[in-house]
């Protein structure tokens, strides 16, 4: 054991080894049985001075799990066999369903075009379920009265026209772009 294998394994009980060095240092303890002596004594060392109670049974613990395991028997599971196309497959099969949806889209696209098209058109046989309601000429205008409340309610409806297509409101038209009254001639 030399002393730069000193100096990291110092390194090593303190945290300071980076991670490549951690693994060439585990390496050679596997090799250097001196080394894992070493790193033993720093460990009853380190258990010393912070006054832990120290087993020195506890201290045969990884030269019996390493005998244990030389003693088990190896098993070799078999490998799992690839099938070798797999992931060309999977590749073509993701290919060719994209390709039969857009085929289907194409196909079926223009029949949902003609659909809104025709729904767009108004028919001269259908009824009117909504009948415009004319007002009585003999009811007043709230607003001719107040021109105030009239200034004040153009301002709520414009602004409200700007910004209602904002609000989340979707699919729903503007019904207004210009707000108006008729003045008395």
């Amino acid at each position: 054991m030399t002393d730069e294998h000193k100096q990291r394994l110092s390194e090593l009980q303190d945290g300071e080894l980076d991670s490549t060095s951690v693994t060439r240092l585990l390496d050679d303890f596997a090799c250097d049985p001196s080394l894992r002596g070493s790193w033993e004594r720093y460990h009853l060392i380190g258990q010393a001075i912070r006054g832990e109670p120290l087993d020195l049974e506890h201290r045969r613990i990884a030269d019996a799990v390493r005998c244990a395991l030389d003693a088990e028997p190896v098993i070799l599971a078999h490998r799992r066999r690839r099938w070798p196309g797999r992931h060309q497959l999977q590749r073509a099969a993701g290919m060719a369903l994209a390709a039969s949806v857009a085929f289907a889209v194409f196909l079926m696209g223009p029949m949902f075009y003609q659909d809104l098209l025709q729904d767009d058109q108004p028919v001269a046989s259908s009824p009117r379920f909504v009948e415009r309601a004319v007002a009585p000429a003999s009811t007043q205008r709230w607003h001719l009265n107040r021109p105030d409340v009239a200034n004040k309610l153009d301002l709520f409806l414009v602004t409200h026209q700007a910004t209602a297509p904002t609000t989340g409101a979707k699919g729903m038209l503007p019904y207004a772009t210009l707000v108006g009254y008729e003045l008395p001639r």
